[in-house]
């Protein structure tokens, strides 16, 4: 069952890894290509700050070699995300990716189907932590629900990392994509972020008493900010390496819900154009 899904799936799916003004590698997501010049992935992509360039990458059959890669700064990144006509940003991120290079990468089959049965057999495709190498996992739609937000989700048991975010959650018998998977409904990302703004507030109190008084020449407060500091580096990489056994999917009809936006909004400027210039 696996087999065709990855034959027929694993073209479509990219690595975008996001590099610092250093070249030091921040991070990686995945993404999927859809309609033919459009990229797929989770809304994380908003919160990523310090990244000055991106590369998107696409590989063989073999999940290893690439195939084809592009560079580009975040800021045309920006400019490219697809925005919802009534709302700053969309649940996801959508980017127009009508670049030359891609012009090969076939596009994947977004499912029209509205109802999501408990227990279908799922895969998802992507790049785990920051490893190069596109991997696909198999699992179960466990259960399907609506959150606080509003928004409907999927839940599926599978092996989920980091890496794995803006992932195509595939129907494993019909090659369909019918989620995107995304990490911030995940307790262990609840549980980091609490973490963080702990540490956080730890070292700003910290820094108001900092060179106030020392004890034998040496600064007590600056041993305890380094502390944090050790703390924290120490709670991202646990995070980072994480495995979960659950995962959340947005429910992909939010794309198609996009799409028809996107699509009425040109339909609407082509038109004024045209009264403008008549």
């Amino acid at each position: 069952m696996y087999k065709p899904v990855w034959n027929k799936c694993q073209n479509s799916v990219c690595q975008l890894s996001f590099y610092s003004s250093a070249g030091i590698k921040l991070l990686s997501m995945t993404g999927f290509k859809v309609n033919d010049h459009f990229l797929i992935t989770d809304d994380y992509l908003f919160k990523i700050y310090k990244a000055v360039k991106v590369k998107i990458k696409f590989v063989n059959p073999d999940g290893y070699t690439e195939n084809v890669s592009i560079e580009i700064p975040m800021n045309e990144l920006k400019k490219r995300i697809i925005k919802g006509i009534d709302k700053e940003k969309t649940s996801f991120a959508a980017i127009n990716m009508d670049f030359e290079e891609f012009a090969n990468i076939p596009s994947l089959k977004l499912s029209t189907n509205k109802t999501i049965e408990i227990g279908q057999s799922i895969a998802v495709l992507g790049y785990q932590l920051d490893q190069e190498n596109l991997s696909i996992k198999t699992g179960i739609v466990s259960s399907a629900f609506k959150h606080d937000n509003g928004l409907k989700y999927l839940q599926v048991d599978s092996n989920i990392k980091q890496g794995n975010s803006g992932s195509p959650l595939i129907n494993a018998e019909t090659g369909e994509v019918i989620g995107i998977i995304g990490h911030k409904l995940a307790s262990i990302t609840q549980s980091h972020k609490r973490m963080k703004q702990i540490i956080n507030n730890n070292l700003a109190i910290l820094k108001k008493s900092q060179g106030k008084f020392n004890v034998e020449e040496i600064d007590p407060i600056q041993v305890l900010i380094a502390n944090q500091n050790q703390i924290k580096h120490i709670t991202n990489e646990i995070y980072k390496t994480a495995t979960m056994s659950i995962g959340y999917a947005l429910d992909i009809s939010y794309v198609h819900d996009l799409f028809e936006e996107f699509i009425d909004a040109e339909v609407s400027q082509t038109s004024l154009k045209f009264q403008v210039d008549v």
